[in-house]
């Protein structure tokens, strides 16, 4: 065990003393584990998601065998390996030409306006997340059907229309700002670590370290501090849900491939499961939404998602073409 490293989180699920450690079924793993792990403060996170995702899959040991989640897990690093190699980038022009009558005087302007006003969007399709470094040394990973877009003259202001995890370099020369625009609100920073998810007519915003500030569409500002989660509506012109002391990786679980529960309903559940993949969610009854689940499942592979759901749940999941429908065992 000692010659061996850990660098992701398939390193951890691969290994039978880790999992003897998360299960607590073995003393002298118990015991390894435990001192590996107050000297590698670290990977504490990485080590909280493989302990989540075992135990979360337990339940379901009997119908996914152990080879095909940990095909499914190498599947998944692979593909998101060459997304970084090949990301999805689209450029296109604001300019365009205003009359075939133009002047030489208007053409020559509208062709420096256009090159100077370059927008790059980087998109992703259902089931794929996409991890970018922007120009400024920033980082972003946009989640499954999302799209991030900024322009070449200011790329520490970016639009987005769904999810993405922001880690934003600080410019301590400049003190420069960094810029979040959706339709609800605008995320303001200088250099910090935030989750914004902008979908269904409103924005929900994460902070797990540092500070920010929002200006919401409404003309009102807010300021919010690590672990305050904001939920606001532009539509509805009102703030939905106001915590703090949010734990980070109920909000953030989503970029390392899993999605973590914490007494949640099974809509709520499921609410996410359809952003990811684009699903219609039905309810052959209604009683069963309200259901509670608390754990972790992979997403990178939808079958097993739906499985431990099913299992934690005790509901029946079928998917019909687009549609997941759900129903009482």
């Amino acid at each position: 065990m000692t010659n061996k490293t850990y660098n992701n989180i398939n390193d951890f699920l691969n290994d039978t003393s880790f999992k003897n450690w998360a299960l607590n079924t073995k003393l002298s793993d118990v015991s390894f584990w435990n001192y590996w792990l107050e000297n590698n403060l670290d990977k504490k996170e990485l080590i909280k998601e493989a302990k989540d995702i075992i135990i979360g899959l337990q339940f379901k040991e009997n119908l996914v065998p152990e080879k095909k989640i940990n095909f499914e897990w190498n599947a998944f690093e692979e593909k998101v390996l060459e997304k970084q190699k090949t990301p999805k980038k689209i450029s296109f022009k604001k300019s365009k030409w205003i009359g075939i009558a133009a002047t030489i005087v208007l053409f020559l302007s509208i062709g420096f306006y256009a090159s100077n006003n370059t927008i790059t969007t980087y998109t992703t399709g259902f089931g794929e997340t996409l991890n970018l470094k922007l120009q400024d040394g920033s980082t972003v990973t946009l989640n499954a059907n999302s799209t991030l877009s900024y322009s070449k003259n200011n790329f520490r202001k970016v639009w987005l229309k769904g999810e993405a995890y922001f880690q934003v370099d600080k410019k301590k020369s400049t003190n420069a700002k960094f810029w979040v625009l959706t339709n609800d609100l605008k995320v303001e920073v200088y250099g910090t670590m935030f989750n914004v998810n902008s979908r269904k007519e409103k924005t929900q915003v994460f902070l797990e370290e540092g500070n920010i500030w929002l200006s919401l569409k409404n003309g009102k500002s807010k300021k919010m501090l690590p672990g305050d989660f904001i939920s606001f509506s532009a539509k509805q012109n009102k703030i939905l849900e106001d915590h703090t002391k949010v734990i980070a990786i109920e909000k953030t679980s989503w970029k390392n491939g899993t999605l973590t529960f914490n007494n949640t309903t099974l809509t709520n559940a499921l609410k996410k499961v359809t952003e990811t993949y684009g699903y219609k969610i039905i309810f052959k009854n209604t009683k069963i939404k309200n259901t509670i689940i608390t754990g972790t499942v992979p997403t990178t592979n939808l079958n097993i998602c739906l499985k431990a759901i099913e299992k934690s749940a005790n509901v029946i999941i079928t998917k019909e073409n687009t549609k997941l429908v759900v129903s009482k065992k």
